[in-house]
């Protein structure tokens, strides 16, 4: 996944030869190359290998301690209560039960129906930053033993063995059954998605889903949710891969099945299996992507005059921008945490500071066939089979690595060394809380199929220990500091939870232009994925120029679900520039957020294509989004209920892009809006 910025400038012709370029930039250990090129043997660690920075215990706001007791488990937002089997029984969101019935394993073995009896449930270990629990449970033919451990993020590892009773028992069947209320199981996501469609997040069909196994699978609603994943599916047995993930809807409940064995197997020895659970939301979304005003528009030189009175970056600040993300180009080698130009940026850090602006460098998925470590680490520290092939200048190719390797020490490292040497605010991180699949055996990916194959892991919880430890070292230096992500079909919350922000849809910017922008990113797929409430990390929409979107069909979107469209050219600053001073002036955080799907809203909005959301302040004005999501124009109109807003008549209406007044009385707003045109009305007191 790459970002196209029209500030990028790469640095070609810099250097003659990416030799001279290499020594310049590391000279040695400052780059973790402690030793001459070949030197040491085979399975020698590297010598970043093993450092603690970022491994902490400490619970990071604004995450609050665990607490335990009994079999219930409560963290930030959310509680789960635990029986027999190391799976939640009750999962709370919200202050909504999630669940109709206890998570459980069903199916038959030696053809009797899975009954489990003598249920047992205690925690055994209780501190701030996590709580275990071991379960135990038995039916007539298996013994079922596990752990549960719930991380403060409300992250629950399940781990549980199945072992015969007897000398051999056949297991018929076999799955894990989660039953959701429906009406918290309006929305699905899975991942991996596909390049170039939203079709991984959608509404749940009427009919469910059925498919094959897929390591992360989400089901929830416009405010809340419940996450399960896996990191492989060793030990699953199936004639059929496309039966794995069944998910029925069956009157008020939603039965959510992953089939583990449907394929009879006898078995003389435990099987193993470890899951994950992840309620949504999972930290509150203050503050949210408008209070960061992030512009993707770093660059060197923009804090130094070039002919004009102003600076760019004085023109940022004027304008109200909080937040510059300087991409891949601040560094020569992919992905590395050094430059040759550290005193220009430096320069820049301090210019930025000095306007009330937080500076972030990226930080990626990648390692590049030019970073001195190459020849000697990227055998174990890339993805196999290899993936990436990125090339950019100066020349190289950069390939993707996998967390799971001793490349999460190197990162870490690095990023801490870079924040304080450049004296940087945070980090935007590119793709990196994706759990890429992974069979590299050389640092414990893959596993071992029955047939000899090697089967594909996905990095789950080495991923999390990277993105923990990033946002463990951002913290400590700076509690405002930022891990701002960007990642595009990868909603994996127990990696994003990590982020105080991410940044999606570039998997839709090469499409062509269709008649309908919604055909490209319908308003399911947006709730399901994009919009970022019912995940608990604040959002933000990716527009490229090109791409199957108007600009302003983009912010139309985002508006209508409370989040901004990030800008990356000044025209797009100007239009920004009047939402945040707009949002600022009416008090948005003190409002009560409307959402048009909202029952019972105190807005009806005509004709039919018409969506309005609101925000509410009583006795103090409406800030309102008209969005036409309808292929035809219309006189777009508007009737507010202004006794249950708590409005006093005499409001005007002014349209906040064009700053002229809208028509408006008693009431009543009406405004002309072309297909997928927007329009953002300020309702104020006389």
């Amino acid at each position: 996944m790459r970002d196209e910025c029209d500030s990028r400038r790469l640095l070609e012709g810099r250097w003659a030869t990416v030799g001279a370029l290499i020594v310049v930039l590391c000279g040695g250990a400052a780059c973790g190359a402690a030793e001459p090129a070949g030197a040491g043997g085979q399975g020698q660690l590297p010598p970043w290998a093993g450092n603690r920075v970022g491994v902490s215990d400490e619970v990071l706001p604004p995450w609050t301690p665990v607490k335990a007791e009994a079999n219930q488990v409560s963290v930030w937002g959310r509680s789960y209560r635990f029986d027999g089997l190391p799976a939640p029984a009750s999962v709370v969101a919200r202050d909504a039960e999630l669940l109709a019935g206890p998570i459980t394993l069903v199916g038959s073995a030696d053809g009797k129906t899975l009954a489990w009896a003598g249920a047992s449930c205690r925690i055994v270990q209780s501190k701030p930053n996590l709580a275990e629990l071991v379960t135990r449970a038995e039916s007539g033919e298996l013994l079922c033993e596990g752990k549960a451990c719930v991380e403060y993020d409300g992250m629950i590892r399940c781990d549980l063995k199945l072992a015969p009773k007897s000398q051999k028992v056949t297991i018929d069947r076999l799955a894990l059954e989660i039953p959701l209320r429906a009406e918290h199981a309006r929305f699905l996501h899975t991942w991996p998605g596909s390049w170039g469609t939203a079709s991984n997040s959608r509404a749940l069909d009427k009919d469910g889903h059925r498919g094959p196994f897929k390591p992360f699978v989400w089901l929830g609603d416009h405010a809340r949710g419940l996450a399960w994943f896996s990191e492989s599916d060793r030990n699953f047995f199936s004639d059929s891969s496309d039966g794995v993930l069944d998910i029925r809807p069956e009157g008020d409940v939603v039965v959510w099945r992953v089939n583990l064995i449907a394929k009879a197997q006898t078995i003389d020895r435990p099987l193993d299996y470890t899951f994950g659970f992840q309620a949504t939301p999972v930290k509150p979304e203050l503050p949210d992507a408008w209070d960061y005003r992030i512009v993707h528009m770093g660059d060197y030189g923009i804090e130094s005059p070039s002919g004009e009175q102003r600076t760019r970056l004085d023109h940022l600040a004027a304008a109200g921008a909080r937040t510059i993300c300087f991409h891949e180009h601040w560094t020569e080698i992919q992905n590395y945490p050094r430059t040759t130009r550290g005193e220009e940026l430096r320069k820049l850090a301090d210019a930025c500071h000095e306007r009330n602006i937080q500076l972030l460098v990226y930080f990626g998925y990648l390692m590049s066939d030019v970073a001195p470590e190459w020849d000697r680490w990227h055998e174990e520290c890339l993805v196999a089979p290899r993936g990436g092939d990125y090339k950019r200048n100066p020349p190289q190719t950069a390939y993707v690595v996998c967390y799971k390797s001793h490349w999460q020490d190197f990162l870490a490292q690095g990023i801490d060394r870079a924040l304080d040497e450049y004296k940087l605010d945070g980090v935007y991180l590119d793709g990196t809380s994706e759990p890429w699949g992974c069979a590299n055996r050389l640092h414990g990916c893959g596993y071992v199929k029955p047939d000899g194959t090697i089967g594909t892991t996905y990095s789950f919880f080495a991923t999390r220990e990277m993105m923990r430890r990033i946002y463990t070292i951002v913290k400590h230096r700076n509690p405002r500091g930022q891990v701002n992500v960007h990642q595009s079909t990868c909603m994996t919350i127990p990696t994003l939870a990590f982020a105080t922000s991410y940044w999606d849809g570039e998997q839709l910017q090469g499409l062509p232009r269709r008649p309908s922008a919604l055909e490209v990113l319908p308003l399911d797929a947006f709730c399901a994925e994009f919009m970022g409430h019912n995940w608990g990390v604040p959002a933000e929409l990716l527009w490229y120029g090109g791409g199957p979107f108007r600009r302003e069909e983009a912010e139309g979107l985002g508006l209508l679900h409370d989040i901004p469209t990030r800008p990356g050219s000044m025209a797009d600053v100007e239009v920004s520039s009047r939402l945040w001073r707009t949002r600022d002036a009416f008090g948005c955080h003190d409002a009560t957020w409307i959402p048009y799907w909202q029952s019972k809203s105190p807005v009806q909005a005509v004709p039919a294509g018409v969506k309005i959301s609101l925000h509410n302040r009583p006795g103090k004005g409406v800030l309102a989004v008209m969005f036409n999501a309808a292929s035809e124009r219309c006189q777009a109109q508007a009737a507010f209920d202004l006794l249950a807003l708590q409005q006093p008549a005499g409001l005007t209406a002014v349209d906040v892009l064009t700053d002229k007044p809208v028509a408006y009385e008693n009431g009543r707003l009406s405004l002309p809006l072309g297909p997928m045109e927007y329009a953002v009305v300020w309702l104020k007191t006389p």
